[in-house]
């Protein structure tokens, strides 16, 4: 792996607040109390950084009803995936923007710091016009930063020759080494794109027994033994060797979500401990199989 070791924060993944969300998830959506928890101990641990969505079900409304306008906390929010269903005409697509940003501000009780479009291609849909209403909304003072989240490798590289794309999303894992292997992070930094990087753990899987994955998810049973090999080389949990090749993407923010305080105290933790195994890692890393989109994209995922 080249040398990119940026100084990544945690940021802290909501989805699991909204909705029962992960394959790795078995206790589903936390209380009240259990997120007035993670946010404190996110507080104290200098994790300033929490993302959501409309599409999270009540992510934004819990946020709004626990974090509200608290500067201690920036929020990236993604508008509503359905802008383009049914096909509308530019008028009827820009008003489901509008909408969208009005409801998210509404929700989470507070200016609007970070909106990315959810879906790639509401950037380009209908000649722009979607992207050019957020850009507008920025100019106005409505929004601080606008960008993409990126489903695939193609995606996030056509966001950075957007010039107004000054925030990512990305997914990125020591199982899908895609953007890693092809520049991405290198042409990003070059750009001054920040960079928020999801499925660390690849949506739960690599949290998984290598005999207890889904069907579909068979191919990465020899990239899981591989690892477990090396953690008990290394004397650390197998989640550790994913934290530690995160850490040196060259991102700016590593996104981890929680259902439980306990997790999250785990996550930092495992977060600290990768910092003395980068090189074994790295290594590895290698070693591992290719995968193809069918199993490191989970919207293919049956």
């Amino acid at each position: 792996m080249d040398e990119l070791v940026s100084d990544a924060l945690l940021a802290l993944g909501t989805v699991q607040w909204g909705l029962p969300y992960g394959i790795a998830n078995r206790t589903g959506q936390p209380r009240a109390q259990e997120v007035s928890e993670m946010i404190d101990l996110a507080r104290a641990s200098s994790i300033t950084t929490l993302d959501t969505a409309r599409a999270y079900g009540e992510s934004e409304a819990v946020i709004g009803r626990v974090v509200g306008d608290d500067p201690s906390f920036q929020v990236v929010t993604k508008t509503d995936p359905g802008i383009l269903e049914g096909a509308p005409s530019e008028r009827e697509a820009v008003g489901r923007l509008l909408e969208s940003l009005a409801t998210s501000r509404a929700l989470l009780g507070r200016r609007l710091d970070t909106v990315l479009l959810h879906r790639p291609e509401q950037r380009v849909a209908l000649g722009g016009a979607v992207w050019d209403a957020l850009v507008e909304e920025r100019e106005r003072g409505n929004v601080d930063r606008i960008g993409i989240s990126a489903l695939s490798p193609e995606d996030a590289f056509a966001g950075l020759e957007d010039p107004n794309v000054t925030v990512m999303q990305v997914a990125s894992s020591l199982l899908d080494r895609r953007l890693h292997e092809q520049g991405f992070f290198k042409a990003a930094q070059a750009r001054g794109v920040e960079v928020h990087v999801r499925s660390v753990f690849l949506q739960g899987s690599a949290f998984l027994p290598s005999d207890a994955l889904p069907p579909g998810l068979a191919p990465l049973a020899p990239s899981i033994r591989l690892l477990d090999e090396l953690a008990e080389g290394l004397e650390v949990p197998r989640p550790v060797l994913f934290w530690a090749w995160a850490r040196e993407l060259g991102a700016s923010r590593l996104l981890v979500g929680c259902e439980r305080v306990d997790q999250l105290q785990e996550h930092l933790r495992w977060f600290k401990d990768a910092s003395i195994i980068r090189l074994a890692v790295r290594r590895t890393a290698d070693l591992l199989p290719e995968l193809g989109a069918d199993v490191l994209d989970p919207s293919q995922w049956s």
